[in-house]
């Protein structure tokens, strides 16, 4: 019984009696899935880009409105407090489970999906990270490409953005947050070709340009812009592919196009590492 006594008065002084400048638990707990969910993002960086990986950092710690410095000190204020530490780590290896969940669901969901039945040879032409985070900041409201035309591009060609968008926190909320994506085809004549969608929630968008203007290409563009008013509220796009459909005048050939890439599952095994490791501490 005493023992008991003890252990509940050494978890209640680190909750409850910690130190006015100690990040409170929940606060503590919101910083670090961030900040792992940033380092997920880094390690999908190119090698030209790695100088950015401070960015995404200094962003959690805005979003949160800490410092890194405060951030170390409640990990060292905590490790005098085993349980309470403990009991963050596993509200963090819970809340990462939980999105591994939604994204694995999500992916059956889609795979469920019979697949797309079309005319002509296909070809996967992204070349972009697969998973991208959205946030209210100029380092990560929006992201643009162009693919200039080459041998693979012919008159005629038809073309498919499609994935995934999980707002964070998910939640109907017009006001304060949408994602306006956009795919377009330039052509040698000057002529445009364009198709734009917006989402407001959590779900799939799927962008199809048929070509009915059959002119020499010039490029293929496309652009996320991700509006947000609120700090802490991000978007996560997922899954995305750049399919390029050609159609052989004359041919009665079909082919059978699959709806999901591996890359999820990459993506999908980058936060089991993450848990595991946690799980470990």
């Amino acid at each position: 019984m005493l023992l008991c006594l003890c252990l509940f008065l050494f978890v209640s002084c680190a909750k409850g009696n910690r130190r006015a400048d100690v990040l409170a638990p929940k606060k503590l707990e919101a910083i670090l899935f961030d900040y792992h969910l940033a380092q997920v993002m880094i390690n999908d960086l190119p090698s030209s880009e790695r100088y950015k990986k401070d960015l995404y950092f200094d962003y959690v710690y805005d979003k949160h409105g800490v410092t890194s410095a405060e951030v170390d000190s409640a990990l060292v204020y905590y490790a005098r407090y085993p349980e309470a530490l403990s009991e963050v780590y596993e509200n963090l290896s819970a809340r990462i489970k939980n999105t591994q969940k939604r994204l694995a669901d999500e992916t059956t969901q889609f795979e469920s999906h019979k697949p797309i039945t079309v005319v002509g040879d296909s070809a996967d032409l992204w070349y972009e990270t697969r998973l991208k985070l959205m946030y209210p900041s100029v380092l990560g409201n929006r992201f643009d490409f162009t693919i200039p035309a080459d041998t693979n591009f012919k008159a005629n060609d038809s073309f498919e953005w499609s994935g995934e968008v999980m707002f964070l926190p998910d939640e109907v909320d017009s006001v304060n947050h949408y994602i306006h994506i956009s795919l377009m085809v330039k052509f040698a004549n000057d002529s445009v070709l364009s198709v734009d969608t917006m989402l407001y929630t959590s779900g799939t968008y799927s962008l199809l340009l048929d070509d009915t203007i059959g002119a020499r290409l010039n490029n293929l563009s496309g652009n996320v812009y991700y509006k947000g008013k609120k700090q802490g509220h991000d978007a996560l796009l997922y899954g995305m592919r750049l399919m390029r459909y050609r159609k052989h005048v004359g041919s009665e050939s079909f082919q059978m196009i699959s709806a999901r890439s591996v890359a999820d599952t990459l993506k999908m095994q980058s936060l089991q590492m993450i848990s595991d490791k946690e799980l470990k501490r």
